[in-house]
């Protein structure tokens, strides 16, 4: 769990993060409850680093792995 949480920081992780942040802000100020619930599924999301629509680790990225394409 720990290698999960400190490890792997992309810029699109980062910015899920930053998003989820603001929207969960912004919704307690504006009270807007579906505002705020939405940022705490991107803040899960950019914790967790995982998507909802993936079953088990069908949407993985090993960025060092060469690509397939083309073979």
């Amino acid at each position: 769990m720990k290698n999960l949480l400190l490890k792997n920081w992309t810029l699109w992780r980062t910015t899920r993060l930053a998003f989820a942040i603001l929207f969960i802000v912004v919704g307690l100020q504006r009270g807007d409850t579906f505002l705020a619930l939405g940022g705490v599924f991107l803040f899960f999301h950019a914790i967790l680093n995982r998507c909802a629509a993936c079953v088990g680790n069908s949407c993985d990225v090993n960025p060092q792995s060469p690509t397939q394409s083309g073979k």
